[in-house]
């Protein structure tokens, strides 16, 4: 689903996006004359649930949430509306391709592998003095974390890729005549 882009820094959105209930229903729900409350809850679904977000490396969504409304300038006291829970699942579920799924598993990954580095406590001591955790085992496995890195960049820059290729060819299907050697 490729209704969400970002152009100098500003998320833009097809008119094709009002046409679908969720986001109708944003846009809809801003009585005001200049739809800026619509566009700030727009933008928010994009950097909340968009895989090409830039705040998708905070895989706390609490934490993301945070970010984002303090980035959009929106009210630090902003109570999100159910609606907008609702826009984000469909597009969360309509733009779920097999890439974007591989990103989300990756991610996940890399966030425990994270949570594991932080927690270790190289000094600690069994009840014979040894130390707990191997520092050979730590020191392998930092050395792979550039390699992970690298596979989430790859993966986050294929995911941007075939969105672009997606929304220029259009999600169209071929005509009856089309590739039938006519």
């Amino acid at each position: 689903m490729n209704i969400f882009e970002v152009k100098n820094f500003v998320v833009t959105f097809s008119p094709q996006a009002l046409m679908l209930r969720p986001f109708k229903e944003i846009w809809l729900n801003d009585k005001s004359k200049d739809k800026e409350k619509a566009v700030q809850e727009l933008s928010y679904v994009f950097y909340m649930a968009d895989d090409r977000s830039d705040y998708m490396y905070i895989l706390d969504e609490e934490e993301r949430k945070e970010a984002v409304i303090r980035d959009l300038n929106m009210d630090p006291n902003w109570i999100k509306p159910q609606y907008i829970d609702e826009a984000m699942e469909f597009y969360i579920e309509a733009s779920t391709t097999t890439s974007t799924q591989m990103l989300k598993s990756t991610r996940g990954v890399i966030e425990k592998i994270s949570k594991f580095l932080d927690d270790i406590d190289v000094n600690e001591r069994d009840k014979n003095n040894k130390p707990v955790f191997d520092i050979g085992k730590i020191v392998a496995s930092v050395e792979k974390v550039p390699k992970l890195v690298k596979a989430l960049n790859e993966i986050e820059l294929e995911i941007v890729k075939e969105k672009e290729l997606k929304a220029q060819s259009g999600s169209k299907n071929g005509g009856v005549f089309d590739n039938e050697g006519i």
